[in-house]
């Protein structure tokens, strides 16, 4: 150690100083917390949505963007996979600076690469003995079916269908950098002999398009699952082409529904907030309500019947996301739920948590959806949800809420009678005189069920508003209720509950009535709309970034955009829209071209644009646009 010391000393001198030593750390590793649907331990003809969370490093791990073309023969396709591009960019670039590689495979543009660096780095790693064929289903796939259909034309939904073109791309889209350590390829023979020589063993698939090329291009996931790499899909980083009558449902439901296919037979899926730390990325057509299931309970497999819920919702057009915790009762792991973030955009949150701690910042995130005052649904144990037993060590530096039961679903939980329990004496549930035609009861009959009764008498809230009742031979209790006009609770949740048709009736009439559109008309007049531009996503048009408001409203026949305008905005005009430009701020020297005139500009001036009038935004501004009719992305036509 001293003639270390003393020759690095020497070093120092002889440089005149210590900034020419140089400290080298390990590589912080990444935590990558992974989605995946395995067989369930109950019955292998089910199956679990579980999440489990690894540390990869950087230096073993890439990220292949599969066929971000420039264009695509496909309209909507091009709309679609310029929207992704924008918003891959930052997630790719937060991927590289932490050390990740990045492998550009926009397939069939080879050429327009053929002198670059990374291209030329790619080939060198060739490995001839693989396979270069697109791969066809995997063992775990046999006897399956995908969930959503291309059909005719390719899954274009275009109305007439777009001619097909198979040369329509040229090369990836410019919105998407590539790096000067990155690799340009297309071919499993390069890309493979390539993660080989470097020692790569972990594998992100995102791009374009899950159901035909990110399965089953010849680098695509089936292919890096039989080379044997720990694959995972980034599933709010991709998107299908299908056709939406196969299943008849939205384009966005489509997506999710195949994502479930690839988590169950593929792969486990991941989203870019392990990369980023932010909320997963959503299109900004996406405008289905979402709904947040916060699960951590094994006893009645929530894991299995919450899915298979959120499945059937998803055909509704709901979107449905997770947030999970181990299902075991105890041990190391269990006061940890895995991606609470889905809280910031939920609409609606079902729990069904049994007797978890939480860190301080998970915590927050229930007790800023609760305060929030947006729907909440329980279920079955989520009575104590957040009361871990008092005597538990391993919650040690952890919160808990055991009070959760009374303050959010105005309960009194009891217990249950056991020996009711061993003997399966099971509940009658009945509806409550004179709440036979309440919407949350519509198609619902009293039933018989395998549970045990929950002791809730007397519920803790002036608001609660019984509608359901359990009885057995020693108990009545209610089993179902509302606790104000946004809550809702049920003791009943037993996996048999989950095969009943009166029970399922219950579940599906509750999400109805809990996310019902509250832009209903009012004595006569339509309800008012607030926006809070900062709360909805930004996205790349010709002027810079647009956050657009009211496109969900069928009332208002136009819509509002809050518009930040860059340096690079282009030339453009509409044939059928008319805009008005109001100019909030904007920078000195700033003007609005309305086609051949330029006009200076300054605060608080507006532009009326009528179609076919080229215009651009020279210079930097924040405007307020307000579109009529309805803003639609195809009629925008660039002028070069």
């Amino acid at each position: 150690m001293r003639i270390i010391f003393f020759v690095t000393l020497f070093a120092v001198l002889l440089t005149g100083g210590l900034c020419s030593v140089a400290l080298t750390a390990e590589t912080p590793k990444l935590t990558i917390s992974m989605q995946e649907r395995v067989p369930a331990e109950w019955d292998k003809t089910k199956y679990s949505l579980v999440n489990r969370v690894e540390e990869w490093k950087p230096e073993e791990t890439a990220v292949i963007v599969c066929d971000m073309w420039d264009k695509h023969w496909c309209k909507h396709s091009t709309a679609r996979f310029t929207e992704l591009a924008a918003a891959l960019e930052p997630v790719l670039k937060t991927a590289r600076d932490k050390g990740v590689l990045i492998v550009h495979a926009p397939s069939e543009t080879m050429k327009f690469y053929a002198n670059t660096s990374q291209r030329k780095e790619a080939i060198k790693h060739t490995d001839t003995s693989l396979p270069t064929a697109w791969e066809k289903i995997l063992p775990s796939e046999a006897g399956k079916s995908f969930p959503i259909s291309s059909g005719s034309h390719g899954g274009c939904e275009d109305s007439p269908k777009c001619k097909v073109d198979t040369h329509a791309w040229t090369r990836q889209s410019e919105l998407i950098t590539i790096g000067e350590n990155d690799i340009i390829s297309d071919s499993r023979q390069e890309i493979a002999g390539y993660f080989k020589t470097k020692g790569i063993k972990n594998v992100i698939l995102t791009g374009v398009a899950t159901n035909m090329c990110v399965i089953g291009r010849p680098f695509g996931l089936r292919a890096m699952k039989k080379l044997g790499m720990n694959v995972v899909l980034m599933r709010d980083m991709t998107d299908t082409m299908f056709n939406s009558e196969k299943p008849k449902c939205d384009h966005h439901s489509g997506n999710d529904l195949m994502v479930d296919y690839i988590e169950t037979y593929v792969c486990p899926s991941i989203v870019s907030s392990v990369f980023t730390g932010k909320k997963q990325y959503r299109f900004s057509d996406d405008k289905r309500k979402r709904i947040a299931f916060v699960m951590a309970e094994g006893e009645y497999r929530s894991d299995q019947w919450l899915p298979e819920f959120a499945r059937e919702l998803t055909l509704q057009n709901y979107r449905c996301d997770f947030a999970i915790g181990v299902p075991k009762k105890e041990g190391e792991g269990r006061h940890n739920i895995e991606n609470l973030q889905i809280s910031e955009e939920a609409d609606l949150m079902v729990i069904s948590v049994r007797r978890r701690a939480l860190p301080t910042e998970q915590m927050t995130q229930i007790k800023k959806y609760v305060s929030s005052g947006k729907p909440l649904l329980g279920i079955k144990v989520s009575c104590v949800a957040f009361a871990p037993p008092k005597d538990a060590k391993e919650i040690k530096g952890l919160e808990r809420w055991d009070s959760f039961d009374q303050d959010v679903w105005g309960g009194n939980y009891g217990g249950y009678d056991s020996e009711l329990r061993k003997q399966g004496t099971g509940t009658d549930v009945s509806i409550v005189s004179g709440k036979e035609e309440h919407p949350l009861l519509k198609g619902v009959k009293p039933f018989h069920c395998a549970d045990w009764l929950y002791r809730n008498t007397p519920l803790r809230s002036d608001k609660a508003e019984v509608l359901l009742r359990g009885k057995n031979p020693k108990h009545d209790d209610p089993v179902f209720w509302t606790n104000g006009d946004k809550v809702i609770y049920t003791s009943l949740g037993h996996w048999n509950d989950w095969e009943l048709e009166p029970f399922r009736k219950l579940m599906f009439n509750a999400v109805d009535f809990l996310l019902k559109s509250k832009q209903t008309e009012k004595e006569g007049k339509m309800a008012y709309r607030i926006l809070d531009f900062m709360k909805i996503d930004g996205v790349p048009c010709p002027c810079g970034l647009s956050r657009r408001g009211l496109l969900d409203e069928p009332a208002f026949p136009g819509t509002i955009h809050r518009t930040d305008i860059d340096r690079q905005a282009k030339p453009h005009y509409h044939k059928k829209l008319t805009e008005i430009y109001y100019v909030i701020s904007c920078e000195e020297g700033a003007v609005m071209q309305l086609d051949d005139e330029r006009i200076p500009l300054h605060n608080d001036m507006a532009f009326y644009i009528p179609p076919g009038t080229v215009h651009c935004l020279i210079g930097k501004a924040k405007t307020c646009i307000f579109v009529l009719p309805k803003y639609d992305p195809e009629d925008e036509y660039i002028v070069e």
